[in-house]
């Protein structure tokens, strides 16, 4: 597999039908608009790809705080489902890990939801640990 960043609309465009997969119901317009935000906030998107396919995505955001520093978040990793069980999902891990290492960052940080457990089960064998719960409140508008 090869990883790259995903660098043009085309890019973005091809990478969409895999993060649907992970992201149920999300439509293009919301996806091209949550893009262009978070780009602008230092997202970044990589494309996995085997003979031009897109097989797999994960999403990178440097983030500095006041309780772990230099990290580097996952915000999500997912591979099409008809690759996965293949070591994509691993492959993608790993670039994170390394892409992490060459910017200087030394923790990598993710949050899965409710019912994710093959995903858990990845991210143990990739030497992640469980540290804490993750909490989230919808507000009226």
């Amino acid at each position: 597999m090869h990883i790259r960043e995903a660098r043009s609309d085309s890019d973005y465009h091809k990478a969409y039908p895999v993060v649907c997969q992970l992201i149920q119901g999300l439509d293009m317009q919301t996806y091209a608009q949550r893009v262009f935000v978070a780009r602008a906030t230092g997202y970044r998107m990589f494309i996995g790809e085997v003979d031009d396919e897109v097989v797999g995505v994960i999403g990178l955001m440097p983030n500095h705080n006041l309780h772990d520093g230099f990290v580097m978040y996952i915000e999500h990793v997912v591979v099409d489902e008809d690759y996965r069980g293949k070591g994509y999902g691993r492959d993608l891990i790993g670039f994170a890990e390394k892409r992490a290492l060459e910017e200087g960052c030394y923790l990598l940080e993710l949050d899965t939801e409710w019912g994710a457990d093959p995903a858990e089960k990845l991210y143990e064998s990739c030497g992640f640990t469980k540290t804490g719960h993750y909490y989230s409140k919808e507000l009226e508008q």
